[in-house]
């Protein structure tokens, strides 16, 4: 029940799948779960997704990538800088569909369909992270930022790295945002990177970097675009 956050139709999958085996057999089977989500489960999850509207869709996937955990407020202006729109309806529509929840002022979402959103956004691009629309995992970021493999597909990258006494510093030329044309949301949080980019696209509305490893942002960046600036 903790582990499936006590979603009705997640236990319903899990216990059928489970009944009558022994304990021993539970617990690997919970493991399993926890590593690879059940694909039956993630399939009876989805109906509520499909049956979203394809704004909706987008906002959904843009909070379980990127967004979780995030003040109510902050995420109505980043989803307005992202969509030239009001989103508080969009929001109210995913709450109603309990895919996500308000807790505290802050958003969040059951685990469990946290992974099926993340897997849905990988899928529509498993082999080619650049062309992905979300960047959130450090592993693929990082790639991306050392290969100088993103493109126009990329429109919001967000890297929250996880908080260390070592933390390694991640060295990259600062070209990684120039084929990155349509990049909407920069959001770094808790990272060192080696240098400051020497180049940000102009389609650029949400800048929040943490730990920004330089003075000054790219001398031709026009700032004036920016809906959001945070550098610390």
């Amino acid at each position: 029940v903790t582990w499936t956050s006590g979603l009705p139709l997640a236990l319903e999958v899990i216990g059928s799948n489970l009944f009558g085996k022994s304990i021993k057999e539970w617990e690997s089977a919970i493991k399993q779960y926890q590593r690879i989500p059940n694909k039956e489960i993630l399939k009876i999850l989805k109906v509520s997704f499909d049956a979203l509207e394809e704004e909706e869709k987008s906002v959904f996937l843009d909070i379980t990538c990127c967004l979780k955990g995030y003040k109510c407020r902050e995420i109505e202006d980043i989803l307005h800088s992202l969509y030239d729109n009001c989103m508080k309806y969009h929001i109210g529509v995913l709450v109603d569909k309990s895919l996500i929840q308000i807790s505290d002022d802050r958003v969040t979402l059951h685990d469990l369909i946290e992974n099926m959103g993340k897997e849905i956004d990988r899928q529509k691009s498993p082999k080619e992270t650049g062309k992905r629309r979300r960047l959130w995992l450090l592993k693929d970021i990082i790639q991306v930022l050392k290969d100088n493999s993103g493109t126009s597909e990329v429109k919001i990258i967000c890297l929250d790295f996880p908080i260390s006494d070592k933390q390694e510093t991640i060295e990259w030329n600062g070209n990684a945002f120039k084929e990155m044309k349509n990049l909407k949301a920069l959001i770094i949080r808790n990272g060192i990177l080696s240098q400051g980019p020497n180049y940000l696209p102009e389609s650029l509305r949400i800048l929040e970097w943490h730990r920004h490893p330089s003075h000054c942002l790219p001398s031709d960046f026009d700032t004036t675009n920016l809906a959001i600036r945070d550098l610390e």
